[in-house]
């Protein structure tokens, strides 16, 4: 019996390391951002924020409605209790050296290019994109 157990426990730690229930290790976070909903958008620069500071490389990828947060001079919502836009915060992580990408189907498909990106914000190449989403210590999270 005893090596029954031994042997079951054996199986589930290697399920469990197989598995990468272990993604606490993550080194890599790609936040894609679709909603226009500003209490979430605010959100996931917060998060991006704190992740970046506890060590982790930041990708922010804007597409949908989120898109409208790359282009100068778009309205911003103001949200306490910092009283700061998404589209401020977004410009903070930039300074921080976070990349932030725009979908080129909304640039496309809006009646902005590239001059109206704000500094720091470039069309997203998919195959790096792809690479990113495959990689090994990636988590990605969406709203």
């Amino acid at each position: 019996m005893r090596k029954i157990i031994v042997l079951l426990s054996f199986v589930c730690l290697l399920c469990v390391h197989a598995c990468g229930y272990d993604s606490g290790n993550a080194k890599n976070l790609l936040i894609i951002v679709t909603t226009e909903d500003p209490v979430t958008q605010s959100m996931s620069m917060v998060l991006a924020e704190q992740s970046m500071k506890k060590g982790a490389t930041v990708d922010i990828l804007l597409c949908g409605k989120a898109g409208v947060l790359a282009i100068r001079d778009s309205a911003e919502v103001f949200l306490k209790p910092q009283n700061k836009s998404p589209q401020m915060m977004l410009k903070n992580l930039i300074q921080n050296n976070v990349n932030v990408e725009l979908c080129p189907i909304y640039l496309a498909n809006s009646e902005k290019s590239v001059p109206n990106l704000i500094d720091g914000v470039s069309i997203a190449n998919p195959p790096r994109i792809a690479d990113t989403l495959l990689g090994e210590n990636t988590k990605i999270l969406s709203y």
